[in-house]
């Protein structure tokens, strides 16, 4: 390996730190935060801090990340985000997934609790309500018409599920939290 890939692994390694210690920042500030690391560094290289003594001594004299982070974040009012989703909806996912093995009554408490979620917009919910009845009657179509395996039926509706399910679990946003 020559120099300057070892420099520039070296880089990019505290910059992979930096980044990790600056989660807790807000988008905004994390990302100026690392743009004004990388032009440090980069004013730095092109000053002739071309060894890998030389650019360690760079990177020590920026300091650690966590300190960065840390002087970055003073006056700042760091907000705990609610998370996206809670365990009621949790159970309304699991009982659409699950429900219609459930003599059906699963799938349809799924469906209340999905409705009566704030964490969704009503086309995921619409979509969450109908992907179940919908797959059935395509699969029951396609087992009148071409007489396929049931397997094949099976592992097509868990398939499905499993991808609007994601997609749900995706597309649910956090709602704030109420002092």
């Amino acid at each position: 390996m020559n120099v300057e890939q070892d420099t520039d692994q070296l880089v990019e390694a505290y910059l992979k730190d930096l980044a990790a210690e600056a989660a807790v920042l807000p988008a905004g500030r994390r990302d100026e935060l690392l743009a004004d690391m990388r032009a440090h560094i980069a004013e730095a290289r092109a000053a002739g801090a071309t060894s890998e003594d030389e650019v360690r001594q760079v990177l020590q004299r920026l300091g650690q990340p966590r300190d960065i982070v840390a002087a970055a974040t003073e006056g700042l009012v760091l907000v705990e985000v609610p998370p996206r989703l809670r365990p009621r909806d949790f159970i309304a996912l699991g009982l659409l997934f699950f429900g219609p093995f459930l003599l059906v009554i699963g799938w349809l408490v799924g469906v209340w609790l999905l409705w009566t979620s704030n964490r969704w917009s009503r086309t995921w919910k619409f979509i969450g309500t109908i992907e179940w009845p919908l797959f059935y009657a395509l699969a029951l179509a396609c087992e009148i018409l071409f007489q396929p395996r049931i397997g094949l039926i099976l592992v097509g509706s868990v398939l499905s599920s499993v991808v609007v399910i994601g997609l749900l679990m995706k597309n649910a946003r956090p709602q704030p939290q109420r002092s």
